[in-house]
């Protein structure tokens, strides 16, 4: 029960298999620019149902593969996950394994499950680890039997290295061998697509980075560790500008604020949709539905309007502006998730795969 996100009552599940890949390359690029940084998860999302409303039933099961690519990188940046050994190439070994002894990555094994969450821009500290991370949120939901009205139900999550997958999460750092700060972009690779099936689920994908602070380089590994002032949180919304059909229904439906003055079409949409993250847990009572959260809400307790600090459509073919870095070593929390609070995160959306990108670049 715990382990599906977004489960109806009395539906029954059927949990199939699919496979992943994650590779993460670095390698110099032709105008001078330096790619430090390419991670990209391939994840597939089952559908187990046809039933149609907000979220979705089921869970989607991931298996993640390793690949070896052998490319380097030029002089400049070097990155790490233990703040010992630097490189310019990141396996799933070092999320994994090459990590400092407190560290939490979290990544999708084999077989395991990965379900949609929801989150607000706000950086809370783990007790048990160096690292402060953003409050992730599974929910459930359940339909009234009285009027049907879909009720929201909300169970904070922790970062752990073992036993909860619904998203991604590990420690970065980040060395900048230069005298003076440099401007970061995101690769115009960078973003999330859809695989095959194509049930446009990457509609609803989000990566987050929690800034945990800079050292200068001469600093012990265990003093970058320490590194957790959420200096700095960024949420990044790729394909903001597009929908699906049904997402657009489902917005109409159950999102009122996201079509309040805006007509959503499926391609072309000036601004991001607005929506709101899940930011509290919550219980729905079905005795007694003076307890309920309905699915819209907006209740200041239990959600917040979520602005995407970087955002690219469909297809971007540009280079985005990332951070502003300082000399030294920059700690940065990295997240992947599908957002479950998007109008796009519907029953639907199940059944496709997604893939993540994430790319760096600084100019020399």
């Amino acid at each position: 029960m715990e382990e599906n996100f977004l489960k109806k009552k009395n539906v029954e599940e059927d949990d199939k298999k699919k496979r992943g890949l994650l590779f993460i390359i670095g390698k110099r690029i032709k105008n001078g620019r330096l790619l430090f940084l390419l991670i990209a998860f391939l994840l597939t999302l089952v559908g187990l149902s046809a039933s149609t409303y907000a979220w979705f039933t089921s869970n989607f099961t991931v298996s993640v593969q390793e690949i070896d690519v052998n490319v380097s990188s030029g002089s400049g940046i070097q990155i790490s996950t233990n703040a010992t050994d630097w490189k310019s190439l990141i396996t799933l070994t070092d999320i994994t394994t090459n990590k400092y002894s407190t560290a939490v990555n979290q990544v999708p094994a084999s077989a395991s499950q990965m379900n949609p969450v929801s989150t607000v821009k706000a950086a809370f500290p783990e007790a048990t680890t160096k690292s402060q991370g953003l409050k992730m949120f599974r929910g459930s939901i359940t339909n009234s039997i009285v009027d049907g009205t879909m009720y929201l139900d909300s169970v904070q999550l922790t970062d752990s290295n073992e036993g909860n997958n619904d998203y991604i999460a590990f420690d970065l750092f980040i060395k900048l061998d230069f005298s003076a700060a440099k401007q970061v972009y995101l690769t115009s690779g960078t973003g999330i697509i859809a695989g095959n099936p194509n049930t446009h689920i990457e509609y609803a994908g989000r990566m987050g980075f929690v800034v945990q602070g800079n050292a200068p380089s001469s600093t012990s590994a265990s003093g970058l560790q320490d590194l957790k002032g959420a200096t700095n949180v960024l949420i990044y919304e790729p394909n903001y500008d597009v929908h699906t059909a049904n997402g657009i229904q489902n917005a109409n439906n159950n999102y009122a604020y996201a079509v309040n003055g805006v007509t959503l079409t499926e391609t072309g949409n000036a601004n991001p949709t607005v929506y709101y993250g899940v930011k509290s847990a919550f219980a729905y009572d079905d005795s007694d539905e003076s307890t309920g959260v309905p699915l819209g809400s907006t209740d200041s307790n239990k959600f917040a309007a979520v602005t995407p600090d970087i955002t690219t459509a469909a297809g971007n073919t540009t280079r985005t502006a990332f951070l502003t870095l300082q000399p030294g070593v920059t700690k940065v929390r990295v997240y992947m998730w599908i957002e479950g609070q998007d109008v796009d995160c519907e029953n639907n959306a199940s059944g496709g795969q997604v893939q993540f990108n994430l790319g760096f670049t600084v100019d020399e």
